[in-house]
């Protein structure tokens, strides 16, 4: 008799630590579902690729969900629509974060429209690096050597070609130093052909 006692007890002492390891199991999978689901704040990502110096009110932007605590004031929150320019590249699905917003365009770009001479590249695309060249138009249709205007631009964006011309030019907004935009200015005034070249 003394021995089934025994057992008994064990086994209620063996019960109760299982209902306690439960119900800790429970209390902790409360805590994970109510840190996923209710602490979580929205905040702001860009829908395409944002370059550098480009106006956020006029971008595409969606919510996400995200548990970040204390690290959630330096991001872009979904609270009200972006306003102010981009310091940096912004890319697709990244949250962005707030020393990336100025209330002015950066002081050291230069907004610039290039007719590029061919058909872009599959390189040439928002946020890309590329350096100008062109070509000075000679007599008889002739072209001179190509030179190189801007070593380094970064893609604002590149404005569609109408199907209707038919034609292979497509216009590129491009920012460049100031310094370098009267070279540019110039050679597109004098009707020479202007080239993009993706940077690696």
């Amino acid at each position: 008799m003394t021995t089934i006692a025994l057992g008994a007890r064990g086994f209620m002492a063996n019960g109760w630590i299982r209902w306690l390891v439960l119900a800790l199991l429970v209390g902790v999978l409360g805590l994970g579902v109510k840190a996923i689901w209710f602490d979580q704040n929205r905040y702001l990502v860009p829908v395409g690729v944002v370059p550098e110096g480009s106006n956020l009110a006029l971008e595409k932007w969606r919510s996400v969900p995200a548990n970040l605590g204390v690290l959630g004031a330096k991001y872009l929150s979904a609270a009200a629509q972006p306003r102010g320019f981009a310091l940096a590249t912004m890319f697709p699905g990244q949250l962005v974060a707030r020393s990336a917003v100025g209330s002015a365009a950066p002081g050291s770009l230069a907004r610039v429209v290039v007719t590029n001479k061919t058909q872009l590249g599959s390189g040439i695309h928002p946020a890309a690096t590329v350096a100008i060249w062109a070509s000075q138009r000679l007599a008889m249709n002739q072209f001179d050597a190509p030179k190189r205007l801007v070593a380094r631009a970064t893609v604002s964006r590149v404005i569609k070609s109408s199907p209707m011309f038919g034609g292979q030019n497509q216009q590129v907004e491009v920012l460049i130093d100031p310094l370098q935009t009267p070279a540019v200015l110039s050679a597109m005034a004098s009707d020479s052909a202007i080239f993009l070249v993706a940077q690696q």
